[in-house]
């Protein structure tokens, strides 16, 4: 096992911009502010790696991360649950309500991001079509991961990816990014540790129903399909060609616990009485939500949270990869 281990300096955002992203992503995810702090704690580690040009965002979803992330401001009225749906359908079905698109909806755009990212890849249609309406990236690929990558050999300088552990087929996905990756380049990878399995209520399985657990859950721990340890992380990079360069924690136990419920059971709930609102009030109420949530949420983007008392494993890591001479 590699000990690479680093320590996030996060040098380019001062503590003033860190509360600015926080806000950004608060106002964007607001009915899911776990999500919010989460990805907010993921930005803040990459801001120590630039995304050189040419660049891939692999499995890049709807590209709303990418897009804060690069500096891109949304109007404060846009989040990304107006044009959620499948709602009746997620506590039961497990339904994604951001798979689903919303004919001649458009985020409200303010600023653009300070870069373009020059090809994104996703499975999922609705998610490359509103990914394709932020001026982020210069071509968008619908492609199932599982499958080998379209772009050619040493393609890219920056390989990004913040969801390998969804990818049944990891060990091909990774010998992919090997491939595509330019000498020289570095492949960026957020992964989440099976330690997850432990910081969530589904390790209290004698305290809980099956139905609770079920609503809580919605099939989470099932669809990440190659959670593992650190060491086998590690392996499987070796295995496909890639050198640790740098590993670094960014998000402890206790973020992950607090995490793990935040609104998830009622959000289908919220979505639609948010949507059902007159835009004034919507805009209101979510002005004062957004205001108390960076409030709360402040103090927990560092990535020390809580840990000084635990010596528990963390919950997710980025690696910074390059390929093995």
């Amino acid at each position: 096992m590699s000990d690479a281990l680093a320590s996030p300096t996060c040098e380019p955002q001062s503590a003033v911009s860190i509360r600015d992203l926080l806000r950004r992503f608060v106002q964007a995810y607001w009915l899911r502010p776990e999500n919010a702090f989460w990805m907010t704690l993921r930005s803040m580690v990459l801001a120590d790696v630039p995304l050189e040009r040419p660049s891939i965002d692999v499995l890049c979803g709807d590209g709303v991360f990418t897009f804060l992330h690069l500096g891109g401001i949304f109007a404060p009225d846009f989040d990304v649950f107006q044009a959620a749906g499948h709602l009746d359908q997620v506590t039961n079905l497990h339904a994604d309500m951001f798979d689903h698109d919303v004919e001649g909806w458009l985020p409200g755009l303010v600023s653009p991001p300070r870069d373009v990212v020059n090809c994104g890849v996703d499975g999922k249609a609705a998610l490359l079509s509103k990914a394709g309406k932020l001026g982020l990236y210069e071509e968008l690929i619908e492609h199932d991961a599982n499958l080998p990558l379209p772009p050619a050999a040493e393609s890219f300088r920056t390989v990004y990816c913040n969801a390998a552990y969804w990818v049944e087929n990891v060990d091909a996905f990774l010998r992919e990014l090997r491939r595509i990756v330019r000498p020289g380049g570095r492949v960026i990878l957020h992964v989440k540790l099976d330690s997850m399995r432990e910081y969530t209520l589904a390790s209290l399985p004698s305290l809980l129903s099956d139905r609770a657990l079920d609503i809580i859950g919605r099939g989470r721990l099932d669809c990440w399909s190659s959670l593992t340890d650190r060491r086998t992380w590690e392996a499987r990079f070796a295995a496909a060609g890639l050198e640790v360069e740098r590993c670094t924690p960014f998000v402890t136990s206790a973020h992950a616990r607090i995490w793990d419920v935040g609104l998830r059971p009622i959000a289908p709930m919220l979505v639609r009485m948010a949507n059902a609102l007159t835009p004034d009030t919507r805009s209101a109420i979510k002005r004062d939500w957004v205001d108390l949530f960076c409030e709360l949420l402040d103090p927990l983007c560092r990535f020390d949270f809580a840990d000084d008392h635990s010596r528990e494993e963390p919950a997710e890591l980025q690696y910074v990869l390059t390929p093995a001479r």
